[in-house]
């Protein structure tokens, strides 16, 4: 059904990190100074959500809308600089170049920071810009027009081709409001963004610094590199995009190559083999039974938890598993999730649409049209974009439905007049400046190839390719946090990458599952206790390994057993409360403990009356791998939790 197309069609860069998603009641960002801006630079308060013990201190710096005419008015360019936890932080910061284009870099703050900007702080502070018209940067070009249209169009009847439509119109609605408020779509482009990272240098006074880009923040790296060189000491760039790569044409084919390498993984894992056999034709028989007959799916608004009742056709399908190719983490449970699919159990899949469809929130789409119209699609041709769909049938149809990543972008971008491309736009760059270039094997949008491409153009760069990795290495593993930052100490020499070797296939079925239990102590949650070794903290007793397995351990002060039991239920639709399944007594404690199975995910809960409050352990995870995650995770969390004394 093209409602679910939709809500895939406006991110053919962007990265979504860790899926990670939450409450997040961390303080409020203060108003510290840094040493001696320079420039017109403008500190105050964040305007985000500032995790716990993080020490960021933010600020605006007005920069010329129109570089070529200073008298056509200021973009406010929002920025923070994330102080480093190293006893003597190295003088040159690295900067975060965010991805779609048009992907916020701040907003993102509060939700992912530990899985996404904390791994290059170790050794130097990290400075988070959000791009011209992205973000908290003024003017926004985020369409709140499209983005409203998605949630509004869940649950929809309507034919395939007026929802398309709809889309259509809900751009040109975006389109006619941004003109209205003065904006000139050619002033948004890499080449005006790369103008700003350079004032922004100057204004905080960094004689050099790095600059680490993922996705399309590759192609703004690119970009200064070839426009301001001067002040950069070395790049990283990660799902790498060539300069004169053609994203819309080749796109089909570089999707289909991820899913096929999907394929090939699992066929290759004795284990994933045996127990999802044939996984590639299972996937390719869905796709044609639920275009023929689309399947009902219930979708969860992770805003709200609104639970709402629409359809899954086989394009559609495409496009989930294209999106989820992006993430790493969620590549162990796609095997289960589309054999569970073919079993007619969509829940995972409506869970994971919600979940996606809400990303939209953090991308600005009219900057992300505003830039690919001038430096993409001012270099293609609809029908050859159209003639590479039709080379891959198993993926036409949902690019053909998608009007920003098939061959509708032309006809957008024919309205959007977004400009023409400038000198060396769509050229590639060269540079003597060190590099280094990762790439993700399962990556669906940037395939390792093109950053092969871009590693030949750099001579002094190093090229390192990541097994059964998506888009972005360093959000992926530990060995890429590794290598970055031992790059980023001296980037004229090639960093060890031995741990590559080392990277484990991933665990596809429970028998493969692995996990180690660690102490913790949290003064904010006055508690101590275990949790899994490797898993993210993505909020303070919030642990995830991926957005569909996850840990917590939390006291819910002012709150009852009775009163969180009756909240559960009225979400399961039940009416009732859930009933305890059994109780545990430990040295600490009296838990009650629950046992929940609601759209493809099940619940183990446990419910104690603590000193501050009602204490809740919960493990989320898939009814495949519940018990071993129960026996691993659950049980021992629940057993080793005390009051931290």
């Amino acid at each position: 059904m093209a409602g679910r197309r939709a809500a895939f069609v406006l991110v053919p860069l962007l990265f979504v990190g860790a899926c990670t998603s939450g409450d997040e009641d961390d303080a409020p960002g203060g108003d510290a100074s840094p040493s001696a801006p320079a420039g017109n630079v403008e500190m105050g308060a964040c305007e985000f959500e500032v995790p716990a013990g993080v020490e960021i201190e933010c600020g605006r710096l007005p920069v010329p809308a129109d570089r070529d005419d200073p008298d056509a008015g200021e973009i406010q360019l929002a920025f923070a600089v994330v102080r480093s936890g190293a006893d003597s932080p190295a003088e040159d910061p690295v900067v975060y170049l965010s991805g779609g284009p048009g992907q916020s870099t701040l907003e993102l703050v509060p939700q992912a920071f530990g899985a996404i900007y904390e791994p290059l702080t170790e050794n130097r502070d990290l400075v988070l810009v959000d791009q011209r018209g992205t973000g908290l940067t003024e003017p926004s070009l985020a369409c709140d027009e499209y983005s409203s249209w998605v949630r509004e169009s869940l649950g929809s009847d309507l034919p395939p081709e007026e929802l398309e439509a709809q889309a259509v119109q809900s751009l040109e609605d975006c389109r006619q409001r941004l003109v209205d408020e003065g904006v000139d779509f050619a002033d948004y482009n890499s080449a005006a963004s790369a103008a700003d990272l350079e004032d922004l240098r100057v204004a905080l006074g960094h004689d050099e610094w790095n600059l680490y880009g993922i996705s399309y923040g590759t192609r703004l790296a690119q970009a200064a590199l070839r426009d301001h060189p001067d002040g950069i000491r070395s790049v990283v760039l990660d799902a790498a995009y060539p300069v004169d790569a053609d994203l819309y044409e080749e796109t089909p084919g570089n999707a289909v190559r991820a899913m096929e390498a999907l394929f090939a993984t699992c066929a290759d894992d004795p284990g994933c083999a045996a127990q999802y056999p044939d996984l590639q034709q299972t996937f390719t028989n869905l796709v044609e039974e639920l275009n023929a007959s689309p399947a009902p799916i219930t979708v969860v608004d992770p805003t709200n938890g609104q639970r709402i009742e629409d359809e899954l056709d086989g394009n559609s399908l495409v496009g989930f598993l294209f999106q989820t190719l992006y993430s790493t983490e969620l590549v162990p449970h796609l095997p289960e999730i589309i054999t569970a699919a073919d079993d007619g159990d969509f829940g995972t899949i409506g869970l994971l649409l919600g979940a996606l469809s809400a990303q939209l929130e953090l991308v600005s789409i009219g900057q992300q049209l505003a830039v690919q119209c001038q430096e993409e699609v001012a270099f293609g041709s609809q029908e050859d974009v159209a003639a590479a769909a039709a080379e891959h049938p198993l993926v036409e149809g949902f690019f053909e439905g998608a009007p920003t990543l098939g061959p509708g972008v032309f006809d957008v971008c024919a309205s959007w007049d977004a400009g023409e491309p400038g000198e060396g736009a769509n050229d590639p760059v060269t540079s003597e400046i060190p590099a280094l270039v990762l790439a993700g094997d399962l990556d669906p949008i940037t395939p390792p190839r093109w950053g092969e491409e871009i590693a030949a153009e750099l001579p002094n760069s190093f090229f390192v390719r990541f097994p059964f990795t998506g888009h972005g290495a360093l959000p992926s593993h530990e060995c890429a946090v590794d290598i970055a930052v031992e790059f980023l100490d001296d980037p004229g020499s090639e960093p060890a990458t031995g741990c590559v070797d080392d990277i484990e296939a991933p665990a596809f079925t429970a028998d493969d599952i692995q996990v180690e239990m660690t102490s913790f102590e949290s003064e904010e949650l006055g508690l101590t206790g275990l949790r899994p070794e490797g898993w993210t903290e993505v909020i303070p007793g919030v642990w995830q390994e991926s957005v569909l397995a996850s840990l917590v351990q939390r006291v819910v002060p002012g709150a009852t057993a009775e009163q969180l039991l009756q909240t559960v239920g009225a979400q399961l639709g039940t009416g009732e409360p859930p009933q305890p399944v059994g109780e545990l007594a430990t040295e600490s404690f009296t838990w009650q403990l629950y046992r929940l199975d609601d759209l493809g995910q099940s619940v183990e809960l446990a419910l104690a009356d603590g000193p501050d409050g009602l204490l809740l352990v919960q493990m989320t995870t898939s009814p495949a791998r519940n018990d071993v995650h129960r026996g691993l995770i659950f049980l021992p969390a629940v057993e080793a939790l005390a009051p931290l004394s």
